[in-house]
């Protein structure tokens, strides 16, 4: 999986962008075709504005969150990915 990880008003630490790659290795219990991830973190006063989008053969997925806290943002992201990729996968299986 390639991930990519944008900043936009802030700089990416060392700490957030392990944290992240941890948090994104969990997706790939839920589908093993992951190809890219690109996640986006804006800062918008004190309020951080997170996207997650992931490429899933032909098919885009998109999440997004908006909180003061980015660690928690980060998390809500990642939980309705989740979300997302288990009604896929349930969908590919019902087929």
């Amino acid at each position: 999986m390639n991930i990519k990880i944008t900043g936009r008003h802030l700089e990416i630490s060392p700490e957030i962008k392990t944290f992240i790659e941890d948090s994104l290795k969990v997706l790939e219990k839920f589908e093993h075709n992951i190809f890219d991830a690109n996640f986006t973190i804006e800062l918008n006063g004190k309020r951080y504005k997170v996207e997650l989008e992931v490429d899933v053969k032909k098919h885009r997925f998109t999440s997004s969150d908006e909180s003061y806290e980015l660690m928690t943002s980060i998390d809500h992201v990642i939980d309705k990915m989740k979300t997302q990729l288990k009604k896929f996968e349930e969908k590919k299986h019902d087929r």
